[in-house]
Formats: structure tokens, sequence, C-alpha cells
């Protein structure tokens, strides 16, 4: 049965011509909130309201993947156009104690200029982009001093608290830079309230526990979708397969592959909070201690065999070699014979350095009988979309001098920025 939760979600849907059909199904299954209209956000994201089962309060991505499998959909908990749990009535009685000048004209134009999305990621509380950017809020909050503001972002986040979540800070996103972000650092958010020096926060998607350091690494919840991809597809992922991440992050994606059952994941990453947080994440949720190894350390292949999940804190310029390193130390006995199945290149705009070590790689630690896989990573212009596998399937072929190269797939992730998508090209590289 479908219920109401303390804190409301809604669906995020961004092409407009997919709410209908998306209203009905939702409708179907007894998940549509028909008490609360459709209504969007400031960027133009249609939100549809939701009842979802108390039991996938904590995931509640992970039902709705489940509810409606490919959907280009995601979930945020939200409060509603209305004003959800009494948020409008607690928080004007507070404005009005803060500033007994403002009329009601006033407070009114401040509570319709409230965000009426936000995602929990415990225990932060992160607002989307151009919140309280308003010249109601801007106007308002200007005119108060530091403790005024602070007791309004201090109600707001004891106001979206729930028993088990208690929310101790609060920041505004701000959107990730088009430009080539390798260290994936997010450089404008924007903390209100909390020391985010050393501060951590965590969500779980599709069953996984996932943490960073939201002042030092970035995260993006619309790559859920990929995520739940790689769970859910390539037959070809066992217990006896190897994958390498080039650009690893907190484990946006090297976490489902582990869960998937691949045998080791090879991680590159240059961000040390970011690797802190994969090390977190592989513990967290099961998968043993990673084996981080930094630039210009040795590697003990005892660790290499020990681990799931091994991590050059380095760039990627260097996977040839090290690899090379350890495959040097594998003598007879020694139970470590690499089989690189698939290779994610996760770096937005474009991940077209890591190209010719991906196919290197495949050529030299590729099982010889089998196909093996490139994922790309790359943001995409609307009027690219219709060429881009052929372009990158042409470069590849380049690149690779013991595989055919075979374009397989192209998925739209999510919308970047108008008319561009980041998408997933995938390739399968048959031997020659």
């Amino acid at each position: 049965m479908c219920v109401r939760l303390p804190v409301a979600c809604v669906l995020a849907v961004e092409n407009k011509k997919e709410i209908k059909r998306i209203k009905s199904l939702l409708e179907s299954r007894s998940c549509l909130d028909k008490s609360t209209k459709i209504f969007s956000d400031p960027n133009g994201t249609f939100l549809i309201p939701i009842l979802i089962p108390q039991i996938a309060n904590d995931d509640p991505s992970a039902f709705i993947a489940k509810l409606l499998p490919g959907e280009k959909v995601s979930v945020v908990r939200s409060t509603a156009e209305t004003g959800s749990s009494d948020i409008g009535s607690k928080l004007a009685h507070l404005l009005r104690s803060l500033d007994p000048s403002l009329d009601d004209s006033q407070v009114d134009g401040l509570l319709k200029k409230f965000p009426k999305r936000y995602s929990v990621y415990p225990p932060l509380l992160l607002l989307p982009q151009k919140s309280l950017d308003s010249k109601e809020w801007s106007c308002f909050l200007g005119s108060l001093d530091q403790n005024y503001r602070s007791e309004i972002f201090s109600f707001i986040l004891r106001h979206f608290s729930t028993p088990t979540n208690t929310l101790t800070h609060m920041a505004i996103n701000k959107p990730i830079p088009e430009t080539n972000n390798e260290i994936r650092s997010p450089s404008q958010l924007t903390t209100l309230y909390g020391d985010f020096t050393d501060f951590w926060c965590h969500t779980t998607q599709n069953g996984i526990y996932q943490t960073w350091m939201p002042a030092y690494t970035m995260f993006s919840r619309g790559n859920i979708k990929e995520k739940a991809r790689i769970l859910n597809s390539y037959q070809n992922i066992t217990s006896d397969s190897d994958i390498v991440d080039m650009y690893a992050g907190i484990g946006y994606f090297t976490l489902s592959y582990l869960r998937r059952g691949a045998r080791r994941v090879f991680c590159w990453e240059i961000n040390p909070y970011s690797v802190e947080g994969l090390t977190k994440g592989v513990r967290e949720n099961g998968f043993g201690e990673a084996y981080v190894i930094k630039r210009e350390q040795h590697i003990s292949l005892a660790k290499v065999m020990k681990a799931r999940c091994v991590i050059f804190l380095e760039s990627n310029v260097h996977c040839l070699e090290r690899l090379e390193e350890i495959k040097s130390q594998v003598h007879d006995g020694d139970n470590l014979d690499l089989n690189i199945s698939h290779i994610n290149l996760g770096l937005l705009p474009f991940s077209t350095d890591s190209w010719p070590y991906a196919c290197e790689l495949i050529d030299l630690y590729g099982d010889r009988h089998s196909n093996a896989w490139i994922h790309v990573h790359e943001n995409v212009a609307v009027t690219q979309l219709d060429t881009k596998m052929d372009s990158v399937k042409s470069e590849l072929q380049k690149l690779s001098n013991t595989r055919k190269v075979i374009p397989v797939w192209l998925e739209k992730v999510k919308t970047f920025a108008p008319d561009v998508y980041h998408v997933v090209a995938d390739f399968e590289l048959e031997p020659i």
C-alpha cells in the first residue's frame, strides 16, 4: 500500500512530452499523489508528486527504478507547492518574528519563492541552484544579521529532519562546470549553515551506500539510471572479470561494478578526498578493504590479490605502467591473471585523453577469446546524437590493434544543459 510520507517525494521529469505518459503509469500503480498538482521548479524541471511505500523511504530511487524501469526520471524529496508539512505557516511566523515590519504581501512573496525542490543527503539539506536568489529573498536575507540568518536556516533543517535523519548542514548546489573538471571538485557550492571543513554526507542509491565531502567532491543524483544499468546489463561481468574505472571519483560506477560481482576494479582518481570517500564506500557496502596506492609508491602484489578494489591516487596516464608493474610480479603459482572486460571512462564533458589507454589495456589484458567493452561518457549536443557513435567508433578503431570495435548503444543519461545530453556510448571490442 502506498502512503504519504512525512517528507513528500516528487518525480523529476525533464521532458514535458513524457509527463502525461509517466503520470498514467504512476496512476495505474497507485503511486500518483492526486492531492497535489504537478508543478515546475525555476529551472523548468517538471515535478510530479508521488506516493511510495513507507518501506521504500530510505531508498525511494531504487523503488522508482523498479516501478518504472528505463524511464528518464529521478526522485527528489520536496515540499509541495502548497507548503507541504506546514512549513509555510511555521516559516511565515518565524519571518514575522525576525522582521515585524514585513506585511502580508511581503511574507506571501517570500513563501512563494521558497524552494519547492531539494535533496536530502544526511545530514545535508541541499537546495537546487538559484534557490534564495530571488529579489524577495536576497533583499530579506541581506537585511538580517548573521545570527538571524542562521536562525532561519536552523529552523529549515529542523523542519526537514526526521526521527532517523537529523539534518545539520545546508547548502545551495550550483551548476556543474562545463569545462573539463577532472578533479571533480564542487567549486561553486554555496554553504549556508554548518562547518563544511571536515563534513561528510551520504546517500543510498539502488541499495548502494555512497559518501562524500560536499566541500571537496561532487555528487550527481542524475547518474542513478546509469548505475542501475550497470547492475542490470552486461552478462560478461563475472567473478573472473576485472574492471578499469579511469575516473573513479567516490565510486559513482565502481561500487555498482563491485555489487554486480566483478572480481576486481582497478581505479584511477586524482582527488584525495574522492579516494577517501571511495574507500569508505567500499568498506560500508561489504566489499572488504580497498588498497590505495599513491604516486611513486611500490605496488604490493599480495595486497592487490586480497583487495576487490585497487585505487591509484594518481593520473590515469600511468595506468599502463602500473598494470605492467603488477604483471611483472606474477609468478607461477600466483592466482592472478588479469582479465579486463570493461573500461569505464566517466569524465565530463569528454574523456578523449584516456581513449588510447583504454584500447591498449584491452589489447594487452583483455581475454583474447572474449569480447570486452568500453563505456565512453561525454556531453553531446542534440544535433550530434545521430553521428556520435560512428565518430567515436572510428577513433577507437584507429587506437585498437587487436580488436574490431562495434558500436552497440548510446544511452542518454540526463540533460546537462539546454540541448546537451550526458550520454554513455557503449562499444564492444571483438578479438580479430
